[in-house]
């Protein structure tokens, strides 16, 4: 269920997967997925938005972009307990703390990052996410 996108913003190892949000595929030309991943190491959690669209033209976007927030530990944690659904790496999931977590992804400020060079695992210049529980679900808001 990880991908060499779900490496760490700082040390570059491997990421536990905290909650699949979504995910499309993988298909042989394309794979989508917004994910919550923490790195134990580091003590840093990340809210990353992943695209891979192998039907793109050449110059018209890239064919792969991921856009990433921080995530702080306590929110993290929160998102942890808080997380409705009993099959929370079930990104095909509909249910409704997945869709509400996936509705409130969307509005968070996350940083593109660049598809090579030492940005592309730095949380440098990275927007922050916070997690709230409104009505009993998690939920996600730009800090």
């Amino acid at each position: 269920m990880s991908s060499w996108s779900d490496l760490c913003l700082i040390c570059s190892g491997q990421q536990d997967l905290v909650v699949n949000i979504r995910e499309r595929g993988p298909f042989e030309r394309s794979h989508d997925y917004t994910r919550v991943l923490y790195c134990r190491a580091c003590s840093v959690g990340e809210l990353r938005s992943f695209s891979y669209d192998g039907f793109v033209v050449f110059g018209e976007d890239d064919e792969v972009m991921v856009w990433s927030s921080v995530l702080p530990t306590a929110d993290v944690d929160r998102l942890r307990a808080a997380f409705t659904c009993s099959v929370r790496l079930a990104g095909e999931c509909q249910c409704v703390q997945h869709v509400r977590a996936y509705d409130t992804s969307l509005r968070v400020g996350k940083t593109r990052l660049p598809e090579y060079g030492p940005d592309r695992h730095s949380p440098a210049g990275r927007t922050t996410a916070a997690v709230e529980v409104i009505d009993g679900l998690a939920e996600f808001r730009s800090a």
